[in-house]
């Protein structure tokens, strides 16, 4: 998804940490206090993408002395809405799951996604699991449209995901 630059309004690409959060988390609110509604949706989603960060991404860095996840935050206006975005690198191995989590999500309508979410929250969480995906489930019902992914393989054991979630203004 090609995006034009005139249209960033936030764009951050570092460690995922809380005061990070809280500081995109007020640049949301700020940048969009004239549509209260898309403003709250994207802040939820904001969380739900960061979270993935949290739990994906394969980039880790020593800051302030923990361990944190790297990633890119992106929110762009476009004529119909905003589009927030979100990339990181991803273990290979995860990239499929994730990908199916999505196609899977854009395949249910809204009452289906609820269904699911549901379904998802009662059911105990795999080992392997990070998420149980209901943050995806969360930001499809939230956006009420599709999720884009965009995926580039960087070697082997590492891939770039990208996840593309477009919000309504209205």
């Amino acid at each position: 998804m090609i995006l034009q630059d005139e249209n960033l309004l936030i764009s951050y690409k570092g460690p995922v940490t809380p005061n990070i959060m809280a500081e995109i988390s007020r640049d949301i609110r700020g940048q969009l206090d004239d549509f209260p509604q898309a403003s709250r949706k994207i802040f939820s989603i904001f969380i739900e993408l960061a979270q993935n960060i949290l739990f994906y991404s394969a980039e880790k860095i020593r800051y302030a002395g923990r361990t944190e996840s790297v990633g890119i935050l992106q929110l762009t206006e476009i004529e119909e809405g905003y589009v927030f975005s979100c990339g990181n690198i991803v273990n290979t191995s995860d990239v499929g799951r994730l990908a199916d989590s999505c196609n899977t999500i854009n395949s249910l309508d809204r009452d289906e996604l609820r269904r699911l979410r549901r379904v998802q929250r009662r059911q105990p969480q795999a080992d392997e699991s990070k998420g149980a995906g209901i943050g995806l489930v969360q930001a499809a019902i939230l956006s009420n449209n599709p999720l884009d992914i965009d995926v580039y393989t960087i070697d082997e054991k590492h891939s770039f995901f990208s996840l593309f979630v477009t919000i309504d203004k209205d």
